[in-house]
């Protein structure tokens, strides 16, 4: 059925970004700063803010943030966390509008 061809590309999906600084700063009273899920999650339990870093839970995996992370949501709910250099290596902005401030900066 399949070739002697071994490499693929995954299918990409969009997924929602926020970076741990923008938890850290909103959670003392300006939640309005964050996308709705990282506040929903927080007021679930499923997420804890201290000056240091973001916890955050994966059903049983509890995944940690240090400030500068970026907490990425993907299309089923599922966290995951990534330092500068893996999420430039991992991700690319879904809107041209976003690759060109990229470009121009």
């Amino acid at each position: 059925m399949f070739g002697p061809m071994r490499e693929y590309l995954r299918i990409p999906i969009r997924v929602e970004v926020v970076r741990a600084d923008e938890i850290i700063s909103a959670s003392g009273e300006r939640w309005d700063s964050v996308p709705h899920w990282a506040v929903e999650c927080y007021g679930h339990g499923q997420m804890v803010v201290a000056e240091t870093g973001v916890t955050l839970f994966n059903g049983s995996e509890a995944l940690r943030a240090q400030p500068g992370d970026f907490v990425v949501r993907d299309h089923k709910g599922a966290f995951s966390v990534y330092d500068q250099t893996a999420f430039d290596q991992s991700f690319m902005p879904a809107h041209s509008a976003e690759v060109y401030k990229l470009h121009a900066a």
